[in-house]
């Protein structure tokens, strides 16, 4: 008898504190999630979808990050423009020190719901890929995501319910 009132507490007290558990586990999940993406530099679905190169060629498919002429630097090494695009990952800008898109996903958690947000204008343009912009998707619905939110709550539970 005892047996069955300590499961029954237990099970009243994961009722009372999984809606709270859910949202935070989807909140620091998804916050990873992103972050993930853009270390990886691209998005995590079923695999990799690796984000589109920045474009280094001009209308008529000249190289734009390279001199042309000797007249400023020497022909064929790398311009200003250039050795400033040079290993930098693709969703940052030049000389943004901290303020980068990366750093400014925030979330905000309400009684059944997370919403994932940005103060930066350029965000969806870039997540979406409009006017002309070849989508780089950073957040959005990912099996992977999923998978790590429901492994997460697994391991939750199985804590609680020891």
């Amino acid at each position: 008898m005892s047996d069955l009132r300590e499961l029954q507490r237990m099970l009243d007290r994961a009722a009372r504190e999984l809606p709270n558990t859910v949202t935070t586990i989807i909140e620091v999940e998804g916050l990873n999630f992103i972050q993930k993406n853009f270390e990886d530099q691209g998005y995590n679905d079923t695999g990799l979808e690796e984000w589109e190169e920045r474009k280094t060629a001009d209308d008529r498919g000249r190289d734009i990050t390279r001199y042309r002429t000797n007249r400023v630097g020497r022909q064929g090494n790398l311009n200003r423009y250039g050795s400033r695009n040079k290993d930098r990952a693709i969703l940052t800008g030049h000389e943004t020190g901290g303020n980068k898109l990366r750093n400014s996903i925030r979330a905000r958690k309400t009684k059944n719901a997370v919403r994932f947000f940005t103060s930066k204008e350029y965000a969806q343009r870039h997540n979406e890929g409009l006017d002309g912009m070849p989508q780089r998707q950073f957040m959005g619905k990912s099996k992977y995501f999923e998978d790590q939110i429901k492994a997460k709550l697994k391991r939750t539970l199985d804590r609680t319910f020891r």
